[in-house]
């Protein structure tokens, strides 16, 4: 499943690099604007704390909107300028939900954790050691939130729900999952972060979801099946298919394919 999960997530991409592109702009308009800009002028850090935060929270609401976006091109559709603002409108309340989090996961890791580690006592060591293993749970589960909720088209509150659920039952895929877009993140940084960038990750997690939920949809369907041993090679035949029989050499060279 992760061979299929890495060849989709790849391809889905790559045929749509010039959309990832432009979602990117966006992504480093918001960056540029509202993170780096108050800091280059000197901004007072009342002022920069400010701005920073109103960033994060616009920064989460363009991730929830990027993440519908991919959702539908990993599902096989065709993306609009349309869907796009259509998107937006459905995406503010879990965008501003996880603009909160981010906050404070921002702020235990460049505040609480340095300051709890930096303390002598073992107390203190200790909820540093906690926090900081909390906010990488936090993450973990975080990554499939976005992906769930452009799937289900619930609340926020059954997005979280199934994401939690998600992680508990497959920590050793979250983990991979949660690799593997730091791997996606970090090579696009030689191309200033417009491809894969962070629609790449946001892909990544939506492919993760839709192929990873095909696992929930055979189990319901069979309730004796054994959940060690789930038929991947069967449940994935269909996106196999629409994904085809494309290699690195044919996407390079076509011609010689």
């Amino acid at each position: 499943m992760i061979t299929f999960f890495i060849k989709k997530a790849f391809f889905d991409g790559w045929d749509n690099l010039y959309l990832l592109a432009a979602l990117n702009g966006i992504f480093l308009g918001l960056l540029l604007l509202f993170l780096v800009v108050p800091i280059a002028l000197a901004f007072p850090i009342w002022l920069s704390i400010i701005i920073a935060g109103i960033g994060i929270f616009l920064l989460s609401i363009w991730d929830v909107v990027v993440t519908d976006t991919m959702y539908g091109i990993a599902d096989g559709k065709s993306v609009h300028f349309a869907d796009i603002k259509v998107a937006i409108k459905g995406s503010i309340k879990l965008g501003l939900l996880l603009g909160v989090v981010n906050i404070l996961i921002a702020v235990a890791i460049m505040v609480a954790i340095p300051f709890y580690l930096g303390q002598k006592a073992v107390l203190g060591i200790f909820i540093g050691g906690l926090l900081f293993w909390m906010m990488v749970l936090a993450m973990l589960i975080l990554q499939y939130v976005p992906a769930v909720f452009a799937r289900e088209r619930g609340t926020p509150r059954q997005a979280f729900k199934t994401a939690i659920y998600l992680f508990i039952d497959n920590p050793g895929f979250s983990i991979f999952l949660f690799f593997w877009r730091i791997l996606t993140f970090a090579i696009s940084i030689f191309v200033v972060l417009l491809a894969p960038g962070p629609a790449g990750s946001s892909l990544a997690s939506a492919v993760a979801v839709r192929l990873r939920m095909k696992k929930y949809s055979y189990l319901n369907e069979n309730p004796g099946a054994n959940r060690r041993h789930i038929p991947w090679d069967d449940l994935l035949q269909e996106e196999k298919e629409r994904v085809g029989k494309r290699t690195l050499k044919g996407m390079i060279f076509p011609w010689k394919d």
